[in-house]
């Protein structure tokens, strides 16, 4: 059975894949404020390919650091 902790870590990852754009992660962690600017993000990272750097660059290291909290949980 998973630990609270590792569940935790796979719903925020979850989240975070299906709902990046939407800052579905953001809003599930309590971050309103950085929901609002997932979302704001994203829609500047479509707009530009500068932007879409930006936006992926958080969306993997986000990532990397919830694969690490679930490796590392007690």
């Amino acid at each position: 059975m998973l630990r609270k902790a590792e569940k935790q870590a796979l719903t925020r990852l979850f989240l975070l894949g299906v709902g990046a754009p939407i800052g579905l992660d953001r809003f599930y962690e309590g971050d309103v404020t950085g929901g609002f600017l997932a979302i704001l993000g994203f829609l500047i990272s479509v707009i530009t390919i500068v932007g879409l750097l930006v936006w992926i660059f958080p969306f993997f290291s986000k990532t990397f650091r919830l694969l690490r909290e679930f490796e590392s949980a007690d």
